[in-house]
């Protein structure tokens, strides 16, 4: 077997190259820094001023309000015992809910109550729907955790997220593709106070 041997060529630099190749590494690194810093928030306070309105509302039963978005009202869904607060799209087609989120877990935390989600969503259709898990989101300081699933041609999407030491789910439901809808749900929970 023959062995080949590499000519490898030893770079002495002075001290000025030296000089030279710390700035340059180290300006790499702060114009890097920069520029992910700087990198678009998806959620800008121009879209959210243009999607939601100054309108903000209490849930019935729990320590937090949202705003509404612009094309929307409020509906008060007193006949339904477990909604705190129901927003409809103005042409009656998309609805968002706002459920808080109860366990009897004493480990109650936002991953065990999104899997207890999928499985009372599962029990409830009796298995017949399809969960497609999404990644796991950022909204502002909120970790958001997220699901779809179809019924008869009706579609969902399940959000579910923490705010004030509290689980809650906001459902996105309508008749038609709500994927259009995805980013009012998103900002609706950037909204919560």
């Amino acid at each position: 077997m023959k062995h080949q041997t590499l000519n490898v060529k030893i770079i002495d630099l002075g001290k000025k190259e030296k000089l030279q190749y710390f700035i340059g590494v180290f300006l790499f690194v702060v114009i890097t820094i920069f520029v992910t810093s700087c990198s678009s928030n998806k959620y800008s306070h121009a879209d959210i001023d243009k999607y939601l309105t100054n309108q903000r509302v209490k849930a019935k039963t729990s320590p937090i309000s949202l705003q509404v978005p612009q094309g929307w009202h409020v509906v008060d869904a007193n006949n339904e015992v477990f909604i705190d607060l129901l927003f409809v799209r103005n042409d009656l087609n998309v609805s968002l809910s706002l459920i808080p989120f109860h366990s009897n877990s004493s480990s109650n935390n936002l991953e065990k109550n999104f899997e207890t989600s999928i499985l009372l969503k599962t029990t409830k259709y009796k298995n017949k729907i399809l969960i497609v898990k999404e990644p796991p989101q950022k909204i502002g300081e909120k970790k958001v955790l997220a699901y779809t699933f179809s019924v008869d041609g009706k579609n969902y999407r399940v959000m579910l997220f923490d705010h004030n030491s509290k689980s809650y789910e906001l459902t996105l439901f309508g008749n038609t593709n709500i994927t259009i809808e995805y980013f009012i749900q998103e900002i609706v929970i950037l909204s919560a106070k």
